[in-house]
């Protein structure tokens, strides 16, 4: 007879602990309270904290996970914002988080307010993922980069209203597809904004993310949609640029390769009334084309400094 009770409190165990498996809230499930603005109280030296910023569109406002760096005061600071990549189509987006932690810091430490927001679909913020126009095979890369470029106009937008942003003095960073959304900004003559600087920028070569891409990729080469597409559309693209920029390419980037940079820089500068300055950057041992997101700004640092230099922005300053 105790066996049997035995057995059944196991079994009562056993049957709690897998609903306590399969009910306990995921990630998918987890409620976030969210409200246009800052949350919590600023943290540490470069005063970190989450905001989540409003951004427009034809369905109503979504708000975006924004990380927000700081120096201390009240301002006003001019603005850097940092806009991430896009990983393959169809990788899960929702574990990525806000990144270029150490860039931040050093854009802080020259006196910019520096907000890293993710676009909609990307971590927790609100919204469907809409920063690629047409599939990998049909990719209208033009559309692809103002497409892009609407959440990061929208969180200048929203950042340009507080009393701490220099709504005048706003430098747009990019890395990767969001270098290529940065060429989007620009092409559309944004009020404040006064320089692009792009990292890496591009979008279309994700590798041989799935092996059903073997038939495409061999009519249309390793650039989504093949490579005369967005070449075609970094011409059109520097046709419409308003802005000084700076081009960041690491000469061990094998996603967008020397040749393949030099032939991008050679469309979009020949149509673009503005000056582009583009710089190689020395191989890094753990892959060019993140050179951005590695820690260590220093192959990159005299460049950048050399730009904001010829910007003359008001609150800039090199550091010690």
């Amino acid at each position: 007879m105790r066996w049997r009770v035995s057995l059944s409190i196991l079994a009562v165990l056993c049957f709690g602990a897998m609903l306590t498996l399969f009910h306990k809230p995921s990630y998918e499930r987890e409620k976030i309270e969210r409200s246009a603005g800052p949350t919590g109280a600023p943290e540490g030296r470069y005063n970190q904290q989450l905001w989540w910023i409003p951004v427009g569109g034809t369905a109503g406002k979504v708000l975006l996970e924004t990380m927000v760096y700081s120096p201390s005061g009240t301002g006003p600071f001019p603005l850097v914002t940092i806009n991430h990549g896009k990983p393959a189509p169809g990788s899960n987006l929702q574990f990525i988080r806000p990144d270029y932690e150490t860039a931040a810091h050093w854009f802080v430490d020259r006196g910019f307010m520096v907000a890293v927001p993710l676009r909609r679909g990307y971590g927790r913020s609100e919204g469907v993922e809409s920063d690629m126009v047409g599939t990998c095979a049909t990719l209208n890369y033009v559309a692809t980069s103002e497409q892009t470029a609407t959440d990061i106009e929208g969180v200048i937008e929203f950042l340009a209203t507080q009393s701490m942003v220099d709504a005048n003095n706003i430098v747009v960073v990019g890395h990767s597809h969001g270098g290529f959304g940065a060429l989007g900004v620009a092409a559309g003559n944004p009020k404040g904004v006064r320089g692009i600087i792009n990292f890496a920028g591009g979008t279309g070569s994700w590798g041989l993310f799935n092996a059903m891409q073997w038939p495409r990729r061999i009519v249309q080469g390793r650039l989504c949609n093949g490579r005369q597409n967005l070449l075609s559309a970094l011409g059109q693209l520097g046709e419409r640029n308003s802005l000084p920029q700076l081009w960041l390419y690491a000469a061990n980037d094998t996603t967008f390769d020397p040749e393949l940079a030099q032939a991008m820089l050679k469309a979009y500068r020949e149509r673009s009334r503005f000056p582009i300055t583009f710089v190689t950057l020395p191989a890094s041992q753990e892959g060019g084309h993140n050179i951005i997101a590695q820690g260590d700004p220093s192959s990159w640092a005299p460049s950048v400094d050399r730009f904001l230099q010829t910007l003359r922005i008001p609150g800039y300053h090199a550091a010690n």
